[in-house]
């Protein structure tokens, strides 16, 4: 079975959203016969350096909110968030753009590909994207910056040379915004989406459990001859 998901590293509900496909997909029976593949789609495809304020300050300004709304429309999610484990820190998030992260991304898949580790919860692929996102959102790093990068991929033993060969690879960056054109003519205008076996499509962070009843409606619709029990 094969899940597309369409998300992007500055989005928090992705971040919480693909985590807990991660934990369904740990618990699924047939997890070893299943490929995630993420896909990029860009919140902000217009942002083409770091922005000094603030990720409460620029959706104020780019909303239309001020900056009181902006904090009570994102309690909810810090509050989540926190339930997860996950320590959001708005004031420290840098805004900038997500095109280099996601060629990061783009660069993990290759090497699972390399390693044949492309199935399962934890391929390098997923374990960058929710790396990414901790350093956004909890650590306030750059994402768009190459030196943070390196530093981050380091941290799973994929050399510097490499990561920077993929960040000036026009293939790589054609990838990326070949991904994010798909997702705007799919008429996704919001993520996280998931697409389970072209089939059953769902949108939004889900709780565990939802992803979990979605494997195995996915699976047994694709498999009637083979179902998943439980």
């Amino acid at each position: 079975m094969h899940i597309d998901i369409w998300s992007d590293i500055s989005c928090p509900w992705c971040y919480l959203g693909v985590r807990h496909l991660r934990a369904a997909l740990a618990g699924f029976e047939r997890k070893d016969e299943v490929t995630v593949r993420l896909h990029a789609y860009l919140l902000q495809p217009e942002l083409s350096e770091t922005l000094d304020e603030s990720e409460p300050d620029f959706m104020a300004r780019t909303k239309g909110m001020t900056r009181a709304e902006v904090e009570e429309g994102l309690a909810g999610i810090t509050e989540l968030a926190r339930k997860d484990g996950i320590a959001i820190d708005w004031e420290k998030t840098k805004v900038s753009s997500t095109v280099s992260a996601h060629r990061l991304i783009g660069l993990a898949r290759e090497i699972d590909m390399e390693r044949d580790t492309t199935t399962g919860p934890d391929t390098l692929e997923l374990k960058m994207n929710e790396a990414l996102q901790r350093a956004r959102f909890e650590l306030g790093m750059d994402v768009s910056n190459p030196e943070s990068l390196i530093a981050l991929a380091q941290d799973f033993d994929i050399p510097g040379a490499r990561v920077l060969a993929a960040l000036e690879s026009q293939e790589s960056a054609g990838e990326v915004f070949s991904d994010f054109q798909i997702g705007v003519q799919m008429g996704i205008g919001a993520v996280p989406v998931y697409l389970f076996d072209k089939s059953l499509m769902m949108e939004g962070t889900q709780p565990t459990k939802a992803f979990a009843n979605a494997l195995k409606t996915a699976w047994n619709h694709s498999h009637p001859d083979d179902p998943v029990e439980g």
